[in-house]
């Protein structure tokens, strides 16, 4: 077998293939773009099409329940829980649901070295970890065989993490299970883990001492301003606006994603997973009493089952119904991948050659005033149209 996928370009990273294969020959190796893809060692594949089996790629789309989804506008009723989080902190009260069963949640956490990383959490006042937001591609490492032992051990399960990666855990499990419980994020692409690691040597070397934390969201300045928060060894503290920070911009410039993201077949409103978490941009638009911009999540309940659990969750959590039209105007994510910046190519030219502080000057500064006044005036026809329109309809 020459090898697991047919194209690079296809892979998700999820990582089924290494766990599935009988004789660990698949490794997962970084490429010069700093993401990991699958490798096999011919040495000691027997052909057996295992991992093929257990590749999302190769997988049709799960039904989809009649009916569904439902759409919430959702928030926690616990001020501190919903402060700490980086929307409404529904994630929270599904977790400690499960939990409060003998379940056991995984999600993507921080490790020691500030990588990121799939990880279970079994017990309450480890569920801080998995909280917020990580712009970065996580490793599942062996999660998902961990999921099956606990499946076997008759043990609730709520795996949270990417549409891509709930898909291949899907894949590798092979049939549904009434203990497990899924979870996906309206996901934006999954940024380069190489590049992560420049920012974080240039925010090391900027700052002159080793991370301690590092908060992609933090909501000090309000849930629309959030702030990219890195604490440091030395004791310095760093606040900076997400729409300045160097990394974030190449990110919402879809400037380094992974290539699959950019054809990616779960960014639609057919989703994989019982439930699906959101940030409900545009809620002031659509409903001004459910934002008082401390977070507000949407929430897309896409199975009788993800309905059940957020029932469940329905003393802790204010829930309001919204509907699809809502949800999808300010989240395109809803409606198809994001497309690839057109310098993409030439920044990971640049990368191997240059350090962070270099590419940050060269494709990852602010848009200038007299850019945001150009695109503002972009926008202009757009609005007189709809006027137009509108007027004609009277």
């Amino acid at each position: 077998m020459k090898s697991v996928f047919d194209k690079k370009n296809s892979c998700y990273g999820c990582s089924s293939c290494t766990q599935v294969c009988p004789t660990e020959a698949i490794s997962f190796l970084q490429d010069n773009e700093g993401f990991f893809y699958p490798e096999i060692d011919q040495s000691k594949c027997i052909d057996c099409g295992m991992c093929r089996k257990a590749c999302p790629i190769f997988k049709e789309f799960k039904a989809v329940e009649e009916n569904y989804p439902e759409i919430h506008a959702v928030w926690n009723k616990d001020e501190s829980v919903r402060k700490s989080s980086t929307s409404g902190g529904v994630f929270s009260a599904l977790a400690r649901n499960i939990l409060s069963q003998g379940g056991v949640v995984f999600g993507a956490v921080f490790d020691d070295d500030i990588k990121v990383i799939h990880e279970g959490v079994y017990a309450p006042e480890h569920l801080y970890r998995l909280q917020g937001s990580k712009y970065t591609q996580s490793l599942i490492g062996e999660c998902y065989k961990e999921v099956r032992s606990l499946l076997k051990e008759n043990k609730k399960v709520l795996f949270s993490g990417t549409p891509c990666q709930v898909s291949g855990l899907y894949a590798y499990l092979g049939k549904s299970n009434d203990n497990l419980y899924t979870c996906d994020c309206v996901c934006h692409g999954v940024p380069s883990p190489g590049v992560f690691e420049l920012y974080k040597q240039h925010l090391q070397k900027t700052n002159k001492s080793e991370i301690q934390s590092f908060k992609f969201r933090n909501k000090l300045k309000g849930w629309k301003n959030y702030n990219v928060s890195v604490a440091f060894k030395n004791g310095t503290d760093v606040h900076t606006n997400f729409k300045e920070d160097p990394y974030m911009i190449g990110f919402i410039k879809n400037m380094y994603l992974r290539p699959s993201c950019h054809e990616c077949k779960y960014a639609s409103v057919q989703r994989q997973a019982d439930i699906t978490l959101a940030d409900f941009w545009g809620v002031e638009k659509y409903n001004p009493q459910l934002d008082d911009d401390k977070g507000t999540s949407l929430i897309l309940a896409n199975s009788p089952k993800g309905a059940r659990l957020l029932e469940a969750c329905k003393e802790e959590l204010v829930i309001h119904k919204a509907d699809l039209q809502a949800a999808v105007r300010e989240n395109p994510s809803l409606t198809g991948p994001a497309s690839p910046n057109r310098q993409r190519s030439k920044f990971f030219k640049h990368m191997p050659e240059t350090d962070f502080e270099a590419l940050h000057k060269r494709f990852l500064m602010p848009p200038s005033k007299a850019q945001l006044l150009w695109r503002k005036c972009l926008r202009i026809p757009g609005k007189l149209i709809k006027i137009v329109l509108g007027k004609n309809k009277q």
